[in-house]
């Protein structure tokens, strides 16, 4: 729930937390005009580079180099912006985070985190498709690991979906 929010973006008006939508749940809502500050999860795309094939499989993984999950490590991706298409923007943020470009292939599912205040997470099996991966943007170092066994993921999304394309690979 986003704290410290006082009053409408809309009329100034005074905001209060009350229940609001259906099912109801609780948001900011304006006691003027009605306006509701919907604090819903954040979309965001994620990738799992592979090279190899089935159980051999490598997944490409950068270390984070900033909080939160500092020194952890976590897949390519970030939040979408107003008018991204999902597989336009993991293309973005690989390049932005590893400098390759990739050729997204198959998503893999979509996996809640409570990162940012609340995210849901759109994990795409990816293939490297140019670019000798470097770490650039949020990531201090780059490597690939077996996917069967992964280091310590950075946020849980990352984990559940590394959990289910194993249960693919079996």
């Amino acid at each position: 729930m986003a704290t410290g929010l006082r009053y409408c973006p809309v009329c100034s008006g005074g905001l209060e937390v009350r229940p609001a939508g259906h099912p109801a749940s609780p948001h900011p809502v304006c006691r003027a005009c009605g306006f509701v500050l919907w604090q819903n999860p954040k979309p965001s795309v994620d990738a799992l580079i592979l090279r190899g094939k089935g159980r051999d499989s490598e997944v490409l993984l950068g270390r984070r180099g900033m909080a939160p999950g500092k020194g952890r490590w976590t897949a390519p991706g970030g939040f979408l912006n107003l008018g991204d298409e999902p597989e336009g923007a993991l293309i973005r943020e690989c390049q932005r985070e590893l400098d390759v470009t990739v050729l997204v292939c198959e998503l893999i599912g979509a996996f809640t985190d409570t990162f940012a205040g609340g995210e849901v997470a759109l994990f795409y099996r990816c293939e490297l498709q140019s670019g000798e991966p470097r770490p650039a943007d949020i990531v201090d170092e780059v490597a690939w690991f077996p996917v069967l066994t992964p280091p310590e993921m950075a946020f849980e999304s990352e984990q559940k979906a590394i959990n289910a394309l194993q249960r693919r690979l079996e």
